[in-house]
Order: structure tokens, then sequence, then C-alpha cells
């Protein structure tokens, strides 16, 4: 069940995308990530940080890996199209490019991370510490 919300379609357990004429994928902000990652019955999603390999080693979400921006071309082969790519940056900009790319290489199911690893560090500082940073 979808309620139509300014552009965006809403399911009722709160995920969040774009409608088919916009963007071409989807996004989810901090929290519903996290609740993602807390449901152990949902391994159905891989988890991608295209921040550069010394941000990705100094703090990532769990479950991440770390495919730079600059890598995503060549790398975007080796990942499986049968999961949600769920995509994430600093700011949750550059993730929007690298979602583009994952959706012209032929991805249906791509996820932007609303606000990157601020947004996922602001909402586990104000909730209860799911990431270690």
């Amino acid at each position: 069940m979808y309620a139509h919300i300014a552009g965006t379609e809403r399911s009722n357990d709160g995920f969040v995308f774009k409608l088919p004429n916009e963007s071409g994928f989807y996004e989810i902000t901090a929290d519903q990530l996290a609740d993602r990652i807390d449901d152990k019955r949902d391994d159905n999603f891989i988890i991608i940080d295209i921040r550069d390999d010394a941000s990705f080693d100094a703090g990532h979400i769990p479950g991440a890996i770390n495919i730079p921006l600059n890598e995503l071309g060549y790398r975007v082969f080796s990942l499986d199209k049968t999961k949600d790519i769920i995509v994430y940056c600093f700011t949750g900009v550059t993730s929007e490019v690298a979602c583009q790319i994952l959706v012209n290489a032929g991805f249906k199911d791509v996820v932007n991370q609303i606000g990157g690893i601020k947004a996922w560090d602001y909402a586990v500082e104000t909730s209860d510490g799911r990431i270690n940073i």
C-alpha cells in the first residue's frame, strides 16, 4: 500500500522512493537503513560506501563495502543484480551520481541513503548508537 506524497511514494513501512519518471532510483533515510540492518531476516541488500578508502577506514555503516566512486564504473559488474544496492557517501549528493551509474548499468533496485554518513552519524547519535565510528 503506497501513499503519494509530493513527488514520492511512501509504503506503510516508511520506505520512500522516487517515482519512475524521475531518477530511477529509490531513497531511504538513515533511520530506515538502520532498521533494515537490524532486521536480521532481511539480507537481500548490499551497502556500498563510495567515499575514498581513508574515509571508509575512519568509520562506515555496519556491513558496508567500500567501492570509491572512481572505481564504480569497472567494479559495477561484480555486484549482484538480484539484491538491493544501497549507496551512501558523505552527504548524500555524490551517492546520487553513483545511483545513476548503477541504474544506467541495468540495476533495478538501487537506493540512495539520504544525507550520507553525516545523516547516519546524527541519527545514531540521537538514538541507540548503532555505529562504531
